[in-house]
């Protein structure tokens, strides 16, 4: 596999970070992997808003499995596919309450519009604070990465 970090050129190609941002943009949904507190794994596709530092905030109720799941692992990685490219991000997720959810759903309104899993009950929200991410450039193999946060030879989340 290949590392490799893009600052942009002269020409003005982009950076990784705003080739990020750009599909976190013009995507609608992600895939959300979780796991139990013992293991068990779960995808889910989701929507989702974000923020400049490519942290990535979602709703989900309160009874779905992701909400048990993040409240009791709070690692968690998503995939934000926009073929030949994907995003892919780490990090952990807290639940969020008062003005971040008003953030949250504001963002929401302005990307999805109005929507009652927005102010119903069982709607929580999450903040997923990125601390990995990198972008699968191409579709070839093997494949070629521009890592975006982090390093692409270590892995954050294992501690040796």
């Amino acid at each position: 596999m290949m590392a490799v970090t893009s600052k942009g050129d002269s020409k003005g190609s982009p950076t990784s970070k705003e080739t990020a941002l750009e599909m976190l943009d013009n995507q609608e949904t992600c895939t959300l992997a979780t796991a139990s507190a013992d293991g068990v794994p779960e995808a889910a596709t989701v929507r989702y808003v974000y923020d400049d530092d490519l942290n990535v905030y979602i709703n989900t109720g309160s009874t779905y499995r992701k909400y048990q799941n993040m409240k009791e692992n709070s690692n968690v990685a998503i995939v934000v596919n926009s073929p030949p490219q994907n995003l892919q991000l780490e990090g952990q997720a807290r639940e969020v309450h008062d003005e971040v959810i008003e953030f949250i759903k504001t963002k929401y309104v302005d990307k999805y519009g109005r929507s009652k899993y927005l102010t119903n009950d069982e709607s929580v929200f999450f903040e997923i604070n990125t601390d990995w991410a990198r972008l699968l450039v191409d579709g070839r193999f093997p494949p070629e990465h521009e890592m975006v946060i982090g390093d692409g030879d270590v892995d954050p989340h294992n501690e040796l």
